[in-house]
């Protein structure tokens, strides 16, 4: 059986939604077709995604439409429609914008639609003024409301998150479904001891220095910042380290602002951004210790990825339990305390982990292996 699937996304760059459903696409069988939608704030300043080529390459297509704010509902469902009528009627729409999902799911409907699916992808906090923060919170109960007449299917990355996007009442009667956000945990089995020792060598690190690392967008709520104050404080006490950040800078000013902050203490030479890169399994496994102090986090892909790699990870509680694969590397904390950081810092660099079948049972037993996950999601897109 052939199925199509029309994937209703943002720009397809490197975040953790998109990270997990490109995870899915390269797994999943041939006979499952993947068009997307993606969904932008300005359709006359598009921008190449990170995963754009490959989406072609793997046969899928590419189709663009404006954001609801910027087309409104009406005419967003008529452009809606418009992009059925070019691709054809899909047997699935998957809607992956959290607090869009609604007026997607009802333009869905509308084009006659079987199955469609809303898949909250974070356990939504809006930021800004309190005007911005009202209106959004309105706009967020209308949508669950349409969620909720509309759509077929309520997937969600977590528990929280599902809490978050749908009624409570869906999820008191098991109604909802969490996804987990998978990845390939074989390519982590894979990276070499001498990628990793020529990555270390392109940091200017030796044997003895300690490499803090994280990856993800470079965005204020990231919390990349505090990152530098931790290597200030372990610089104080004499510790040969570094911080390496790998990720897309989408926040500007808040790229600069890290790059002062750097600066300011004195570590400019010690605190190296590497970019955008697609080879994270070297990457991760390049550092010592990974450090996630984002505010919040729908998942946090990037942390199963780091103990994949068998690194230990500190963690802000912005990231759910969920993530914490019971390997013995995760330490959430609850505060800011930049001596506490720096105190688990040193205490958990001696915790890495090289038993790869230790690793790789402990993460696909919980449900993380994306090669199981993209047959049961085949599976679940046919019902």
């Amino acid at each position: 059986m052939n199925l199509r699937i029309l994937q209703v996304t943002g720009e397809m760059n490197r975040g953790g939604a998109e990270v997990m459903l490109m995870n899915l696409y390269r797994n999943i069988s041939p006979d499952t077709k993947f068009d997307f939608l993606i969904n932008l704030r300005c359709l006359n300043n598009r921008f190449k995604g990170d995963f754009d080529d490959e989406i072609l390459e793997l046969g899928g297509s590419l189709n663009y439409i404006g954001s609801q704010w910027r087309l409104g509902p009406v005419k967003y469902i008529l452009e809606f429609r418009k992009v059925i009528a070019k691709v054809g009627k899909p047997d699935v729409v998957h809607i992956h914008l959290n607090s869009k999902c609604g007026i997607i799911a009802l333009a869905a409907k509308v084009c006659g639609v079987r199955k469609i699916i809303a898949h909250s992808h974070a356990d939504l906090k809006f930021r800004g003024s309190f005007l911005n923060i009202l209106l959004s919170e309105i706009e967020l109960r209308i949508q669950k409301v349409l969620i909720r007449k509309f759509a077929t299917d309520f997937w969600g990355c977590s528990e929280e998150a599902n809490l978050r996007l749908y009624s409570k009442s869906l999820v008191k009667k098991r109604k909802t479904l969490v996804i987990n956000n998978a990845i390939d945990i074989s390519k982590f089995m894979r990276v070499r001891n001498d990628k990793i020792n020529r990555l270390r060598e392109s940091y200017g690190a030796k044997s003895t220095t300690l490499v803090l690392g994280n990856v993800g967008r470079v965005v204020k709520h990231k919390n990349i910042k505090f990152i530098v104050e931790v290597l200030s404080e372990l610089n104080k006490r004499g510790v040969d380290c570094l911080f390496v950040y790998a990720g897309r800078v989408d926040d500007i000013v808040y790229g600069q602002a890290i790059r002062r902050a750097a600066e300011d203490y004195g570590l400019a030479s010690q605190v190296l951004s590497i970019g955008d890169r697609d080879d994270i399994p070297e990457v991760m496994s390049s550092f010592d210790v990974f450090l996630g102090p984002a505010l919040l986090e729908g998942f946090g892909l990037v942390a199963v990825e780091a103990q994949a790699a068998g690194i230990p990870c500190l963690l802000y509680k912005g990231f759910p339990a969920s993530v914490d694969m019971g390997l013995g590397l995760v330490d959430f904390l609850k505060d800011f305390d930049v001596n506490n950081w720096a105190n688990l810092v040193v205490e958990s660099k001696h915790k890495r982990i090289t038993n790869k079948e230790m690793i790789f049972k402990a993460i696909s037993e919980r449900g993380y292996d994306v090669v199981n996950n993209a047959t049961w999601l085949e599976e679940l897109y046919k019902i």
